[in-house]
């Protein structure tokens, strides 16, 4: 017998059929006032601030060359939701993942700044991927793990707790890499260079007894913003 509490999750973000969806959530959260009296009784609360800040987790099924642009609206359950973070994890034996998240904005906001997170190559195949070519033109086979983190700030402009008007800014992108080597050849971070890209987190080795050396470290980068016309 079929379980009738049994459901497929929603594309809430949109991401396209190239990404199958495991599962998203509101995240509902709210804010209370309240009074007290002479005694510390509380006599009134109001609840205020009420919105969603949705969240959804996706794997990849087939090839695809980008993704959504950050501070882009979507409509999710008749509310409006700026895109605020976009996160691509690849690993050697598993598939691609997404996790996308975003905040509730103003009824009937459109979109004032976007930011691309450029031109990527992220394969359905279960192997550690560099989508944005920071390990050069072939990536390397020491590569064992990558998170790619695409993320814009909101702003929001909310007296007594309502939006009334919202934008974003400070796009950038955080690319994480883990590295494992068992020819004993050494494992160095990227050479980057330029007035945004920066290794944000210097090399770290691990050295477990009876076990191969991990070596790990991040990049940041900025990613391109564009006002609406």
């Amino acid at each position: 017998m079929a379980n009738a509490g049994f459901n497929a999750a929603t594309d809430i973000f949109s991401m396209g059929a190239n990404w199958k969806v495991q599962s998203n959530s509101m995240n509902p959260s709210g804010s209370v006032a309240e009074c007290p009296n002479s005694m510390n009784d509380v006599t009134h609360r109001d609840a205020y601030g009420v919105r969603i800040a949705p969240s959804a987790e996706y794997t990849l099924i087939a090839d695809v060359e980008e993704l959504p642009d950050l501070g882009s609206i979507v409509t999710i359950d008749t509310k409006k939701v700026m895109i605020t973070q976009i996160s691509i994890k690849t690993a050697k034996g598993a598939a691609p993942t997404a996790s996308v998240s975003g905040v509730e904005v103003e009824s009937g906001a459109t979109a004032k700044r976007t930011y691309s997170c450029g031109e990527i190559e992220l394969s359905a195949r279960h192997r550690a991927q560099d989508i944005l070519g920071f390990l050069g033109s072939t990536t390397p086979t020491t590569l064992t793990e990558s998170t790619f983190t695409f993320s814009v700030q909101p702003s929001l402009a909310e007296p007594q707790g309502t939006v009334y008007n919202s934008d974003c800014g400070d796009g950038r992108v955080v690319a994480q890499f883990t590295h494992t080597s068992g020819t004993g050849a050494a494992i160095s971070a990227p050479t980057v260079s330029g007035t945004a890209q920066v290794l944000s987190e210097p090399v770290s080795k691990t050295s477990p007894e009876n076990d191969y050396v991990t070596v790990s470290y991040a990049v940041t980068d900025s990613l391109t913003g564009e006002d609406a016309s």
